[in-house]
């Protein structure tokens, strides 16, 4: 019996990290994307998780992610941007730009 929960708990951390390299892939792409669009760099071309919470959507219950990253307008300076991903979509991206934040989506 003790088999069984240890291997129970293993495969779940599997998933668990599995589900956020897929999850930091795409957000990373949808991040250097919108920092494309709205003509800033992608610093590090990497994100990080700040918060990991489960959230319920229509009665399924699932992680939502917090990422944080930094962009630059002319290479030489760094700003904040944020991303929330839920279930393989972007609920929320947003760039902390000095002239006003430039956000898209919003949370329900």
């Amino acid at each position: 019996m003790d088999v069984f929960f240890f291997i129970l708990i293993i495969a779940g951390l599997v998933w668990f990290w599995m589900d956020g390299l897929r999850s930091r892939e795409f957000a990373t792409k949808r991040c250097h994307a919108f920092c494309t669009e709205n003509h800033v760099q992608l610093l590090d071309q990497s994100i990080h998780v700040n918060k990991v919470f489960p959230a319920r959507k229509n009665g399924r219950l699932r992680l939502r992610r917090f990422y944080v990253f930094e962009f630059s307008i002319n290479g030489a300076d760094r700003y904040n941007g944020v991303a929330v991903e839920y279930n393989n979509s972007i609920e929320y991206l947003s760039l902390l730009h000095p002239e006003g934040e430039i956000i898209q989506g919003t949370m329900h």
